[in-house]
């Protein structure tokens, strides 16, 4: 079998009947849409203008939700690179869940994402400004939405602390203990204490190449807000969720990304654009993963190597 889907790519989402009724209702022309299945909770449906996005299953409908309360709340902030919220629909006889239309972005995924580090921390400084505002049922308050599953992991809830002004310079001295490094304890603590200083703001949570869409060097999207929620503002510095391609281009110059990135958000928020901070948190995290999983050092690197840039 080829790799060709047969057969209008709406029917993969919704049966014939459901289909003309959703054409009727958003007047969009069945024939032009495209299917992307990428996403972890959501279906989306392209068109040129548009992007319908539809939770797969009842499990994803709180992150659908949140992204629609996102993109409601990041309304106000002007970005043009957020998507605009243009339909929200609940219809049984179309769908079984709620479903969306936002703004399709121009761009396309940047085959060079380093590249745009410093206008991706400037964007990101843009909604770390916003009050995070209220929202009312039937929609997920922001400021209650949990962070991904993925984060009950042990690393994680580490870098947690680490960000908690209350259990800071515990992490530090835990992070020095297990790594075997307690001659370096203190300066960490610094560094973390630092860290723990910032307060909560608007976060996209889950920033990646994959979610930046680019155009002749310029960012012009940052996409798929589902897991936006009130948290530290390092979560949006995570190179870490950033794909492999990344880490095999610029493994030795990770500090470099991180600065670049910083100093740009930085500018735009008046905060200190020392970097150091950043880079320990997320380095000892890392470091602390390995002790647990070593896993492939050609894949993932060493605690050596992480430690080394501290």
């Amino acid at each position: 079998m080829g790799d060709d889907l047969v057969g209008r790519a709406v029917n993969a989402v919704l049966v014939p009947p459901q289909a003309a009724r959703f054409a009727s209702l958003t007047g969009v022309d069945l024939d032009r849409l495209v299917l992307n299945v990428g996403g972890w909770n959501k279906l989306v449906l392209l068109d040129r203008d548009r992007v319908f996005l539809f939770p797969r299953a009842a499990a994803g409908v709180e992150w659908f939700e949140r992204e629609v309360a996102a993109y409601r709340a990041l309304a106000q902030t002007g970005l043009t690179v957020v998507p605009r919220l243009l339909g929200y629909w609940q219809d049984p006889e179309i769908y079984p869940f709620p479903f969306a239309a936002v703004t399709r972005l121009p761009g396309q995924v940047p085959a060079e994402p380093e590249a745009l580090l410093d206008q991706v921390g400037r964007a990101i400084a843009c909604w770390h400004e916003l009050a995070p505002p209220p929202t009312s049922p039937p929609l997920l308050s922001l400021a209650d939405a949990r962070p991904p599953q993925h984060h009950e992991a042990p690393h994680h809830r580490w870098l947690r602390r680490a960000l908690d002004p209350a259990t800071s310079a515990a992490a530090a001295a835990e992070a020095a203990s297990r790594l075997g490094r307690p001659d370096r304890a203190a300066q960490w603590a610094g560094l973390l204490a630092r860290a723990a200083r910032l307060h909560p703001v608007l976060v996209h949570g889950d920033i990646h190449e994959d979610q930046l869409l680019a155009e002749n060097g310029r960012l012009t999207g940052i996409l798929d807000w589902e897991t936006v929620r009130v948290d530290h503002p390092f979560w949006d510095f995570d190179l870490g969720e950033w794909g492999t391609g990344l880490w095999r281009r610029h493994r030795r110059e990770f500090s470099e990304l991180w600065d670049r990135g910083w100093r740009g958000y930085a500018a735009v928020r008046g905060v200190d654009p020392d970097s150091r901070p950043v880079q320990a948190a997320f380095r000892l995290r890392h470091a602390l993963r390995l002790l647990d999983d070593p896993g492939d050092p050609a894949v993932v690197g060493t605690i050596g190597e992480q430690l080394a840039h501290l």
